[in-house]
């Protein structure tokens, strides 16, 4: 008999095609579920046999192949973190039985038990996603179980105008002053302005050049800088013999969210994160009209979506490219390109 009991539980025993015997518990007293698990035992056998699929594995398995091929991913940390939680749900289960339900599940009970935001639980079902899909590439399963990923907030549109900029400057703290105006004149993560190191820099050429391990994307990322950017740089000479920024001989640590927060109060500034300083950036390059391929290799991003998630034109940096439109006037497009290019010369002096 194909199925059977044992106590309460249901156990299969069945032929595979190639004639080897499977007995497996079900795990479940209900018979009605048993006889699923059955039927799906027997397709799994089938295309094992006869769509080259091969024998079934456990699910550790498929992680640790999967982070052997992203060893030298700069995430691979998240990874891994993200895979130990996922081994903890699917410990007793191998690939063939891992399906929509049982990912379903354990997502939500992550979900309920921590809190986390969807887009957090999408990170973690995206790293599963990648993980089984590398497992069906070496036929360790037929295919990849089908989920949905979490519906996301619209993304965040947040820069700060002139007043706002000169506000935000009166009010930080001295120490942090300068960490702002270089982040605000290169579009640099705190991570790089903070942890800059006087190796990278070259005062005489103004240059800054950032060796990949240090940067997001890996690779290395060198940029011009602008005089005020210089000066910025030379108030610190001396200071430290490694680091450019500083505090109590050691690197100049993350701003706390307690001082940032009361930074933003003093200047009448909210919703605004020390991250967006490179929005700001990106934003007022783009509407002084740096082309947006020099805006890419400027803001160190790999793709044109990324320069588009970063930088945004408001309706006045767009006036002199609409007038463009108006030929029976040609000294207008004449003049908007003069006009274009002088404030271009002088965003990046």
């Amino acid at each position: 008999m194909a199925l059977f009991q044992r106590g309460e539980t249901w156990w299969v025993d069945i032929a595979s095609p190639n004639g080897k015997r499977v007995r497996e518990s079900t795990k479940t007293s209900n018979k009605q579920l048993a006889l699923k698990m059955e039927a799906k035992m027997k397709v799994d056998l089938f295309n094992q046999h006869q769509m080259g699929v091969v024998a079934d594995r456990p699910f550790k398995e498929a992680v640790k192949y999967y982070l052997e091929i992203k060893h030298d991913n700069r995430t691979i940390d998240e990874y891994q973190n993200q895979l130990e939680w996922w081994n903890e749900q699917f410990k007793d289960v191998t690939l063939q039985r891992i399906d929509e339900d049982k990912i379903v599940n354990a997502i939500l009970k992550k979900r309920k038990e921590d809190g986390i935001s969807n887009a957090r639980c999408n990170r973690y079902l995206a790293v599963l996603r990648a993980t089984l899909r590398a497992a069906h590439n070496r036929k360790w399963i037929l295919r990849v179980p089908t989920f949905k990923l979490y519906s996301e907030p619209k993304e965040r549109v947040r820069w700060l105008d002139d007043d706002e900029v000169s506000r935000l400057m009166d009010a930080c703290p001295q120490k942090w002053r300068g960490m702002v105006r270089l982040s605000l004149m290169t579009g640099l993560r705190q991570s790089n302005v903070r942890a800059m190191r006087w190796e990278w820099v070259d005062l005489e050429r103004a240059t800054l050049t950032i060796p990949g391990e240090f940067f997001k994307n890996g690779k290395d990322f060198a940029i011009p800088l602008t005089g005020e950017a210089v000066n910025v740089i030379r108030e610190n000479v001396g200071i430290h013999p490694e680091f450019v920024f500083s505090q109590d001989g050691n690197v100049m640590p993350s701003i706390s969210s307690r001082t940032w927060k009361n930074t933003l109060a003093k200047a009448g500034i909210e919703n605004f994160r020390w991250h967006d300083l490179r929005h700001t950036w990106a934003s007022r390059m783009a509407q002084a009209g740096v082309p947006t391929q020099a805006l890419q290799k400027l803001g160190g991003w790999q793709s044109m979506a990324m320069v588009n998630k970063y930088a945004h034109h408001n309706v006045e940096s767009l006036r002199g490219f609409a007038d463009l439109a108006n030929t029976s006037q040609p000294e207008v497009t004449t003049q908007i390109r003069h006009t274009e290019r002088e404030k271009h010369l002088r965003l990046v002096a």
